[in-house]
């Protein structure tokens, strides 16, 4: 039985794939309001048959992999570590290593304390998401190579301020030198973002950085037709969809900023809603493909 305040999130960089903290890796809580989706084990078993016998004689074991979903509202940075593999600023533009990590879940219950602590976890899907009235959160879909029980607990955990939290009310957006002045909804992803190497053991060799495909999706009232004429690819519908780059900023009430440019914008999707809807606005949902992502220092 756990209650309110009686669970533990972090996480630490490691130095080489599946070994635990680095030597000088701080633990990191990652956010506030964080949910764990999941904490799951796959073992991939394989039922094993006589041809003598209906009833299967026992199961081999297959891979192993564990995955894990955290949500958390965003408080800082210290999370590009595992998603921007280019020293923790930039997409990757040449192959390399995926950033691993360690976390640390913990639970205090009535009889004692209970830990899960993957290493070799790596972040396959990453999701950036503002909503007009909320808090600006981030989703990271985990995937780990192991769980040992040699790994200590925490002694301190970088914890973040409650008044770092980012909301929509520090939120710019700006596409084609076009601000996004009435935006309700915006949510950056980046998604196979790293991949898993395997040898002969059940648990996975190291991770290389994926096929990454960065995407971005908006919803706006509507004030204008550039938008419109992006996804034209001109005034009208055209042969060829120009790219074009664009700034997702947000602000916190420390005043602290964190800012990504986006490059190569090109709308793949664009529709208009509540066009005929005397309770709402006309709105401009688009979905664009990214070409690339850097974190604006």
């Amino acid at each position: 039985m756990t209650g309110a305040g009686s669970a533990t999130v972090a996480f630490a960089l490691e130095d080489d794939f599946a070994d635990g903290p680095g030597a000088e890796s701080d633990w990191i809580q990652p956010g506030t309001d964080i949910t764990v989706g999941n904490l799951s084990v796959e073992n991939a078993l394989q039922r094993v048959r006589n041809p003598d016998d209906p009833t299967p004689c026992g199961s081999r074991e297959g891979n192993f992999e564990g995955a894990a979903s955290v949500q958390f509202t965003l408080t800082g940075d210290e999370w590009h570590d595992l998603v921007f593999a280019d020293d923790g600023d930039a997409l990757p533009n040449e192959p390399m290593a995926a950033p691993s990590s360690v976390w640390y879940f913990g639970a205090d219950l009535l009889d004692g304390d209970e830990a899960r602590t993957p290493t070799g976890a790596i972040v396959g899907d990453a999701q950036v998401s503002y909503q007009q009235g909320g808090e600006v959160t981030v989703d990271l879909t985990i995937l780990y190579a192991d769980e040992p029980d040699d790994v200590d607990a925490p002694t301190e955990i970088q914890t973040p301020d409650c008044d770092a939290v980012y909301t929509w009310h520090g939120t710019d957006l700006d596409i084609d030198d076009v601000g996004q002045s009435l935006l309700q909804t915006a949510t950056l992803s980046l998604s196979n973002l790293a991949r898993f190497r395997r040898g002969q053991g059940r648990h996975p060799h190291d991770a290389v950085v994926g096929a990454i495909e960065p995407s971005f999706s908006t919803d706006a009232t509507f004030t204008e037709r550039d938008q419109l004429e992006l996804a034209y690819g001109g005034t009208t519908p055209s042969e060829t969809i120009d790219k074009a780059d664009g700034t997702l900023t947000f602000e916190n009430g420390n005043g602290d900023t964190i800012e990504y440019s986006l490059k190569g914008l090109q709308p793949t999707s664009y529709d208009w809603s509540n066009l005929v809807n005397p309770d709402e606005d006309l709105s401009e949902p688009v979905d664009y493909h990214v070409a690339d992502v850097e974190v604006v220092e």
